[in-house]
């Protein structure tokens, strides 16, 4: 058995370090700038390394083993964080608050259970003996519960958040990924049940060779496709970039999966005036400032179902529609209008824009943003 452990960790930790030096690739390459993710699977990696050193070095109370999966612990509260950078703009509250008390359990338990002495080093005989026993189990069982409760949490929402974003990307790869997520949840499922409700060991290692099968999927992905870029679960209709005195320059639209299913009259309402709307968005700013007093920029326009999100520079400013923002999305505005001022800082300052001094502002558009499909 130790020997299975010991293969089953070191696979696992050769797939984080693939995975990580994938997202290195891919940071260098495409611009992927996911450091939460990328640092995680750097985490995941080393927890990997400290679970093969339990089968090679002794340490007392199994030191290295409750290590590793607080490690691990750390990695999957990292990747629950990615998927909310994905999803939004910043974490949801409740679910923050959820996954952070069950990954803080998970970790009192583990060091609660590790340096717990057994009844026979306590010298306890008869009822005191089973009562601390119960007592033993009790932590054991809550240890296992958060762990695993925190794994399942962690990776079924990541499946509902690719299962969106495949809903409006329709990219297959996508799919795959949800895929891998379902894989990953079942696995701490296999372990709990197998390992805790029916007591039989043997499923823990088939639980982790579950995990294994879903990182597998989610490796391959990368190791296939090294340039996919992950896509966001909202929908995302253009990106604009206009001067501070409201002066269009360009327009990104961004390709719209469902557009092939609208009739004409419906397309024809989603056709956007760029001269029109910055116009419009500068007035509104305009507005704020001088008449009720705003010393600040808008930031978006928020409507139920749509966001107008913007950034705003010194000589231009950025703004994208979209059904909700996300962090990357913010994260991605903000710099795309930093390249913007670097890159047409003279132009901009100009009484008269010429749209033919920005035709290569596309190009600036889609290295900013490498998960949109710009058209």
């Amino acid at each position: 058995m130790a020997d299975i452990g010991m293969i089953i960790s070191s696979v696992i930790s050769g797939l984080f370090f693939i995975l990580f030096f994938l997202l290195v690739y891919q940071t260098i390459r495409k611009n992927r700038t996911a450091y939460v993710l990328t640092f995680s699977l750097l985490l995941g990696g080393i927890g990997g390394i400290i679970s093969v050193l339990q089968y090679v070095i002794t340490a007392p109370n199994n030191l290295l083993l409750y290590l590793s999966l607080q490690v691990w612990s750390f990695v999957y509260f990292m990747i629950y964080i990615f998927f909310e950078e994905l999803y939004t703009n910043r974490p949801q509250r409740y679910r923050l608050v959820i996954v952070t008390i069950i990954l803080f359990a998970s970790i009192m338990f583990n060091l609660l259970h590790m340096f717990m002495p057994t009844s026979g080093e306590l010298g306890l005989t008869g009822a005191t003996a089973t009562n601390y026993l119960l007592f033993y189990h009790i932590v054991e069982w809550s240890w296992d519960i958060s762990y695993n409760l925190l794994g399942l949490i962690i990776f079924v929402f990541g499946a509902y958040v690719h299962f969106k974003a495949y809903k409006f990307s329709k990219d297959k790869i996508i799919l795959l990924q949800t895929l891998s997520m379902c894989v990953l949840a079942a696995g701490f499922i296999v372990g709990f049940v197998g390992g805790d409700i029916i007591d039989n060991t043997l499923f823990f290692d088939i639980g982790d060779g579950v995990k294994i099968l879903g990182m597998i999927i989610f490796t391959l992905i990368y190791a296939i496709f090294p340039d996919f870029i992950y896509r966001l679960p909202v929908n995302v209709y253009f990106i604009l970039i206009f001067t501070k005195i409201g002066l269009n320059i360009h327009i990104g639209r961004v390709h719209d999966s469902f557009i092939g299913s609208k009739d004409s009259e419906e397309q024809e309402r989603q056709i956007i005036s760029e001269n029109l709307l910055s116009s419009l968005i500068t007035a509104i700013s305009g507005l704020l400032n001088e008449s009720l007093g705003s010393k600040k920029d808008l930031e978006g326009i928020i409507a139920a179902d749509r966001s107008l999100i913007l950034d705003n520079g010194e000589s231009a400013t950025c703004a994208i529609l979209c059904d909700k923002s996300t962090y990357f999305l913010e994260k991605s505005l903000r710099n795309l209008r930093k390249a913007i001022e670097t890159r047409y800082e003279g132009k901009l300052k100009n009484p008269v824009i010429l749209k033919e001094d920005f035709l290569d502002a596309d190009k600036l558009i889609r290295k900013s943003f490498p998960f949109l499909k710009i058209v």
